[in-house]
């Protein structure tokens, strides 16, 4: 192989060039997947003239970064189950006749086995059809891979790149259907076949889920002007780039990247569709945007170009687990990201691509808000820009449990206005220097400013935290409780509560037994912590602060947890009181929002240094709530009051808890 390379090297200004097929045979590829690496921006060729042409020292470079592992793409997420099904994304679709059109061909494509490239391809060949750009067509016409009847010179070659690559034996004459059935005049449709395809498991560790169509519009309508410059650094099939298209007038301003090659090109496609009266060149790439953009490097596309965007909007692969290379190269590229998050690295490209006063959308999972997790990237985006708008959009996503928001970012060092928060129908603005002083830089979007002005209140008291002053266990997990746990008491066995069993300040009648024998057990605490004299018990799964108190050494299971507090001259029964009041409730809620009562949320919560005539006021009706069942309401009022709350902000508080 290496004798051959030289011997087929020509020299242009003494400096030695190769062709197409040497290349190919140089780098181990066919001839087609060249002409596609070129496509995608991952080879350099001499220039139009010599289209097929290329500087030995750019493919030997090309070659070492292959051995290198250089060229890997990003490990795929993988934070769901390798499902071997499918689903039709009916959100992607804009109408209810566009869906059960598209369903129809989803359903041809499964039942008859096609594959999915030729699959897209005859689809892409119907749609070019129905557009006027292709003449005329039959499915012997692409079997044989002849000379299609193009009008558009830039789709006939993308046309033919892709033919190319398609196995003719997976073309029959049966699927003569996909280049005639009806399609719908909507957008990306073989965006909407490509994932409508794509088994659940695949999409879910590719990160390709769909965005919903209105929520793409809304991003676009506020910030895209028709002179923008724009970026999708996640594009997919090019659904925010179709969108950027309905505004801007000059499709070389529109920017996209993404590693799914299939993706690539039919973004690249429906771009030159949308645009199929002008003579460009899609600036839409197969490449690693954390890896690949901006660098200056050889796998750089434009490198003058892709920086001092505009817009850039997109919805980003969120889990991503990262290869132990990819990994060592994130850490030194992006040194102050610690979480190896990859949606907060594709953040942090973002800014660094955008010009100043640039915007930012992007759709994020809600952890991104409060989760300590992201500190990192929450204490980025407050020093180095200016946060114009938070959306809380809830569950948006098929098939995905997480809520999400949207998040719209100005890069401005300096500015530190109000921010716009959505939620439904309310809305109102926080100020930016607000979240500067929150632990963990979290952004509480749930707390209002007449929000705030009570939690500061509440702050403003002296207080300690439970933060280093406690004790924490989980509950037991036994790894098979069908083995362990019976629903009647035997002998040897004793009660083990689960979070469901866990009330305000006791635990619900028994009806789970086990035997405790801690070394038979999957995870379990030490002994002494279900053992301890006095004890909190909380559900961890809850929008509420639920504690219980124990002093009777009671076992739980892992969806009760346990705490034990170590606070001098603090007393526990205190503890829970403050807890499981409507005015924690109301903290809690609005600083975390939270499904999950985390011990980084426990430990944040204030901890009043009142006298001990109040601290007994307060654990004599703790003591009657726990003997009798009443006296909540009572213990509620006591705290609002000794809080000093004024009548107004407790009736607030608690027709907030209704």
């Amino acid at each position: 192989m290496a004798s051959n390379f030289q011997n087929n090297l020509i020299f242009n200004n003494n400096e030695a060039v190769i062709n197409l097929e040497s290349t190919a045979t140089f780098l181990g590829i066919s001839t087609a997947t060249v002409r596609n690496w070129v496509k995608c921006g991952h080879l350099k060729t001499l220039g139009e003239e010599t289209k097929y042409f290329f500087h030995k020292k750019d493919i030997e470079n090309v070659k070492s970064k292959i051995l290198n592992g250089d060229l890997e793409k990003l490990n795929k997420r993988a934070n769901k189950a390798k499902a071997d099904k499918t689903f039709v994304p009916d959100e992607y679709a804009q109408d209810k006749n566009g869906f059960l059109q598209l369903s129809s061909v989803v359903e041809f494509v499964k039942s008859n086995n096609v594959d999915l490239l030729p699959a897209i391809l005859l689809i892409a060949l119907n749609l070019l059809k129905r557009e006027n750009i292709l003449l005329e067509i039959n499915i012997d016409d692409v079997i044989q891979k002849k000379d299609l009847h193009i009008t558009n010179k830039q789709i006939k070659e993308e046309i033919r790149y892709w033919l190319l690559e398609i196995d003719e034996k997976k073309l029959n004459n049966e699927l003569s259907f996909l280049l005639d059935c009806d399609i719908p005049k909507q957008r990306d449709v073989l965006g909407f076949l490509y994932k409508s395809l794509l088994v659940e498991g695949k999409k879910s560790q590719s990160g390709s889920y769909y965005t919903p169509s209105n929520l793409v519009d809304e991003i676009i309508k506020e910030h895209v002007k028709k002179d923008s410059k724009v970026l999708d650094p996640c594009c997919g099939t090019g659904q925010f780039l179709l969108a950027f298209s309905d505004i801007i007038e000059n499709p070389s301003n529109i920017y996209g990247v993404d590693i799914d090659e299939i993706a690539v090109r039919i973004a690249r496609l429906n771009l030159l569709i949308k645009f199929k009266n002008k003579d460009f060149a899609p600036n839409i790439v197969c490449k690693n945007t954390l890896f690949e953009v901006g660098n200056y490097d050889l796998f750089s596309l434009n490198d003058e170009n892709i920086r001092d965007f505009d817009v850039i909007a997109t919805n980003p692969p969120w889990g991503v687990h990262f290869s132990k290379e990819d990994i060592e190269r994130l850490r030194k590229n992006y040194p102050s990201i610690t979480s190896f998050e990859s949606f907060s690295y594709f953040l942090k490209k973002s800014i660094d691509l955008l010009r100043e006063d640039g915007i930012i959308s992007f759709i994020l999972p809600e952890s991104i808000l409060n989760v300590k997790t992201h500190k990192d990237i929450r204490e980025i985006i407050l020093k180095n820009s200016q946060i114009k708008k938070i959306v809380y959009l809830d569950r948006v996503f098929k098939n995905v449990f997480t809520p999400v928001v949207r998040i719209d970012i100005q890069k401005d060092e300096k500015k530190q206005g109000s921010i716009q928060i959505q939620k439904g129908t309310e809305a109102y603005n926080i100020e930016q220097t607000r979240w500067l002083k929150n632990q963990d830089y979290v952004f509480d979007i749930h707390s209002s400013g007449y929000d705030e002005k009570i939690i500061d209140k509440i702050y403003s008291v002296n207080h300690t935290t439970l933060e280093q002053k406690a004790d924490w266990a989980l509950g037991i997990v036994t790894g098979n409780n069908k083995g362990f746990i019976t629903n009647e008491l035997k002998d040897g066995f004793e009660p083990i509560f689960k979070g469901k069993d866990v009330e305000r300040f006791t635990l619900s009648e028994p009806t789970s037994y086990i035997k405790f024998t801690p070394e038979k057990f999957q995870q379990v605490a030490p002994t002494e912590k279900y053992r301890a004299k006095e004890k909190l018990i909380y559900r961890f799964i809850s929008k509420y602060l639920v504690f219980a108190y124990d002093d009777k050494q009671k076992l739980t299971l892992n969806s009760a947890n346990i705490v034990i507090p170590k606070t001098d001259d603090y007393p526990i029964k205190v503890i829970a009181a403050l807890f499981n009041s409507s005015l924690y409730q109301f903290i809690f809620q609005k600083k975390f929002s939270s499904i999950k009562v985390l011990r980084n949320h426990i430990e944040q919560m204030p901890l009043p240094l009142w006298d001990k005539v109040t601290f007994s006021e307060i654990i004599k009706l703790v003591d009657e709530i726990i003997d009798k069942g009443d006296k909540f309401e009572e213990l509620d009022d006591f705290i609002m009051k000794k809080y000093s709350l004024s009548s107004q902000e407790i009736t607030y508080i608690k027709e907030f808890n209704k």
